[in-house]
């Protein structure tokens, strides 16, 4: 019984803060009924009953609490279970819902600080209300200086593709997702220069790409903090077009001379490169929160940032202070209501924001936007941008009587995903679609965009936790997981899914590759399933490869043939030991096969399962390198087989540090300490440059 007022108590917060929500989106409507009613009827709800039970579909539409216009019951996220209520694990297979809408402005300042106060109450944020409040103001605008010109157009090497620059100089530049869209990254090539970002010096170093005569010719020496100065930064990754080079990072400040909401700014700052031997600093370039990616679409820089608002803040000055802020050089500009967005399925009291500006100019931002609403994985093919974060949820049932006359109360809690859509098209960033849907994302692979469409593979997992309540409390627990494949339309909807695949197991590794979906789970053999995804409306399983070990990352490697790089394991135990490298044969997507493989004996690590920027890929040369331990690796496929070609020593234990990278003839290994330079051909050490 002592469970009671405070299940009932957290009920009516939660039902008044989404009675708030509810009233902002009826003025909205008032303004475009028309629309939001065509938008109404084309949501959808994906529920699938099975043959189980006639009263899990019952409990299905209370969850998800449909009324008969189709609009969602946003009173109804706090679910009220009556006697007879469902497991949702016992149901497992019962129930999958999700929700896609069009996402609207803020009208006001003001309708945004009664969001975030509502918000605020439900998550415990401290919010002080001043009574000499800032009223509401037209922010300022950043006066845009002049345009840098240059004629300088730098050539991508790019998804592991050789490239050639204008001079008929081959490389290769980054490990990306999407070809034509360029990753930040901490080493970035040009073909005739090599940069470098040395996060254990805080320097930028610019080396010629001449082979053995490959030499430091300019450095940047990036600002740091002093033991007397009261704040950090971090340099995170670079981007580079032409003679541009942006430096991204996160700086925080903790200085009793600021405000709480100007503490953290993901930055770029933009050097000229016209004379390497002495870069030239132009414009900085801050956004608020923390610095989470960059894609380089043609010329235009796309910069993404986390801006959380945690819960010892205050809300003083009013809801405009805690709008997210841009900033050039020392001109400040507060973002605009109709350029905030909020994420109804979103329950953080943060924004995720995006700018874009001109990489061959860099002096300005052209256009930024924020949606309330984190941000934790992104996506980008140009010309959408997709931002989703993961979040925990959980419902609770008042007290309850079992068949016993015992009391209890039952507790089922779950992971989602709340994904939010942005077009760019010339410059301009525009909200296009949302929708929250049951899962959590393992990465950037996890999503794709083909043919109109976006597909998603997550792992759906779910806990419920029964509390008995007689005397002292006891516990009882049953967890689940399993994944499943969402095919989403234009405006997030969900036109078609696979569920329940791969029971208690996770989602290691996924790529798309045109009309097939691959991907991997693992418990204690690696099923590698491929679905045809040709019809987005009945995608299916079309084959399951189940081998020792698990990939943790897939690469395309050429017409037919798929590379995996992950671990073996003990077919028993699950016990995952030495790096491996697979070559699977997808040629027939329904019938694939390991072609061949090669398990590195005592080399226990690798971080491509976390950062694919870190992997080498030229399917030309048929060459993979990465670091692993402390060494860095070189491998060919030559007859039907991996082969280790080189082995860099190099005195570092390189986790996600090392790059390697070629140009012409010759293969560069870059780490914090040296830059080692190889005969491509050979792998025979040409010279050892000393970063200092």
């Amino acid at each position: 019984m002592m469970f009671k007022d405070a299940y009932r108590r957290k009920n009516d917060a939660v039902h008044a803060r989404e009675g708030l929500l509810d009233e902002i989106r009826t003025a909205h409507a008032v303004q475009s009924r028309g629309e939001r009613q065509k938008t109404n009827r084309r949501r959808q709800w994906l529920i699938a009953i099975p043959t189980v039970a006639v009263a899990a579909a019952a409990c299905v539409a209370v969850v998800i609490g449909i009324n008969a216009g189709g609009k969602k019951n946003y009173a109804s996220e706090v679910k009220s279970a009556e006697a007879g209520y469902t497991s949702m694990l016992d149901a497992s297979e019962a129930s999958v819902q999700m929700q896609a809408e069009a996402p609207v402005a803020v009208e006001s300042y003001e309708e945004l600080g009664k969001i975030m106060e509502a918000r605020g109450e439900k998550s415990g944020l401290w919010i002080y209300k001043n009574s000499d409040a800032v009223a509401e103001s037209a922010p300022t605008e950043a006066e845009e200086p002049a345009a840098v010109q240059s004629d300088t157009v730098m050539m991508k090497g790019e998804n592991g593709i050789l490239t050639a620059d204008a001079s008929g100089r081959s490389y290769t530049g980054t490990n990306i997702q999407v070809e034509g869209v360029d990753e930040a990254d901490i080493v970035k090539t040009d073909g005739t220069w090599i940069y470098t970002l040395n996060q254990a010096n805080n320097k930028v170093y610019i080396l010629s790409a001449e082979g053995k005569e490959t030499a430091v010719v300019g450095t940047i020496k990036l600002k740091t903090a002093s033991e007397k100065d009261t704040y950090w930064c971090y340099y995170s990754e670079m981007m580079l077009y032409g003679d541009r080079l942006y430096i991204l990072g996160t700086r925080s400040d903790w200085s009793d001379k600021i405000s709480d909401e100007d503490r953290t700014y993901a930055f770029a700052e933009v050097y000229d490169l016209s004379d390497r031997t002495a870069p030239k600093h132009l414009t900085s370039h801050k956004q608020q929160g923390e610095y989470r990616t960059a894609r380089l679409c043609g010329d235009l820089l796309v910069i993404v940032s986390d801006y959380r608002i945690w819960s010892w803040h205050p809300l003083d000055g009013g809801p405009i202070m805690y709008c997210p802020k841009v900033v050039t050089n020392d001109s400040t500009s507060v973002l605009e209501p109709k350029e905030i967005y909020v994420n109804p399925d979103s329950e953080e009291n943060g924004f995720t924001v995006v700018t874009t500006m001109n990489a061959a100019d860099g002096t300005a931002f052209d256009s930024h936007k924020a949606v309330l609403g984190g941000c934790s994985t992104v996506y980008c093919n140009g010309a959408d941008l997709l931002v989703a974060s993961e979040e925990w949820t959980s419902d609770q049932s008042e007290e309850q009587t079992d068949a016993n006359g015992k009391h209890f109360v039952r507790i089922i809690s779950g992971s989602s995903t709340n994904l939010f859509r942005f077009t760019i098209e010339n410059g301009e960033i525009e909200a296009a679609a949302s929708a929250k849907l049951p899962g959590s994302l393992l990465n950037q692979f996890s999503m794709d965009a083909y043919n109109g469409y976006y597909r998603l593979v997550v792992t759906r997992s779910d806990s419920e936790e029964t509390i008995w309540t007689d005397g002292i409390d006891t516990y009882e627990w049953n967890n689940s997981s399993n994944c499943t494949l969402y095919v989403l339309d234009g405006d997030l909807n969900p036109v078609g899914q696979i569920d329940d695949l791969a029971k208690d197991e996770r989602v290691q590794s996924v790529r798309f590759m045109g009309d097939v979906a691959y991907f991997v789970t693992f418990r204690q053999v690696d099923p590698l399933f491929s679905a045809d995804l040709s019809d987005p409306e009945n995608p299916k399983i079309l084959s399951t490869l189940r081998i020792p070990g698990f990939s943790a990352y897939l690469h395309p490697f050429g017409e037919g043939k798929l590379l995996g790089i992950g671990f073996d394991a003990d077919e028993e135990h699950g016990w995952t030991e030495n790096v491996k490298l697979s070559m699977y044969d997808v040629s027939d997507p329904a019938n694939v096969t390991e072609a061949f493989k090669l398990s590195l004996k005592d080399v226990n690590y690798t971080s491509v399962q976390y950062n694919h920027k870190i992997l080498f890929v030229d399917v030309d040369t048929q060459t993979i390198a990465f670091p692993a331990d402390d060494a860095y690796y070189v491998f060919r496929v030559e007859n039907g087989a991996f082969k280790q070609i080189g082995k860099i020593e190099t005195g570092e234990y390189w986790y996600d540090g090392g790059r390697g990278l070629f140009v012409d003839d010759a293969f560069y290994v870059i780490g914090t300490e040296a830059v080692t330079v190889l005969s491509f051909e050979t792998m025979k050490k040409l010279a050892s440059i000393k970063l200092k």
